[in-house]
């Protein structure tokens, strides 16, 4: 994550974690360097947050149909409303691809006229040849909402198939060259 130091100095923080496979080592990593943050897990299948560090959600985030949540709803839910996501950590095994073009195309981020603010993006993104124009139409979603990538690196158990990428939002100005 970017700033540790930052989120350190912070009263709270924020954090979501959409997808686990019962495997915590993210969370267990925030917790120990950031204790004041709120850690959400959220995942198809339900598993057990080791204790004191998550608070684990079973559910599906999606458009609000078939029995899935919107972030915002998600949100609603938690009380989390009026608060900003410092890191929303994402690993859903391709489902990336539809998550943010529900949650940034259809103005999910800016419904009800408040903003749902996330300032820094962790991404695992799955790759094949099949999704070379759904990937590059991805990184310009991000683009457009000001996102611009702090990190990457291969995933080492999927070289060919997978790739972290670390995403930090910024203000429009950085994009348009006035410093």
């Amino acid at each position: 994550a970017c700033d540790i130091e930052y989120l350190k100095l912070k009263p709270s923080c924020l954090v979501y974690s959409l997808g686990s496979a019962g495997e915590f080592a993210f969370e267990r990593s925030v917790h120990e360097r950031l204790p004041r943050c709120s850690i959400h897990t959220i995942d198809e299948r339900r598993f057990e947050c080791p204790k004191d560090v998550c608070t684990m959600h079973q559910l599906t985030i999606g458009d609000g149909k078939n029995k899935t949540k919107t972030l915002r709803d998600l949100m609603a839910d938690l009380n989390h409303t009026n608060l900003e996501i410092d890191i929303l950590k994402v690993d859903i095994e391709s489902s990336e691809y539809a998550l943010f073009h529900t949650l940034f195309s259809n103005n999910e981020m800016n419904r009800n006229g408040t903003q749902i603010y996330i300032r820094q993006i962790l991404i695992e993104v799955h790759l094949d040849r099949q999704r070379i124009y759904e990937t590059n139409a991805l990184f310009y979603l991000f683009n457009s909402q000001n996102y611009v990538i702090y990190h990457r690196e291969l995933n080492a158990g999927f070289p060919y198939y997978a790739c972290e990428y670390g995403f930090l939002k910024l203000n429009r100005k950085f994009f348009r060259g006035h410093f």
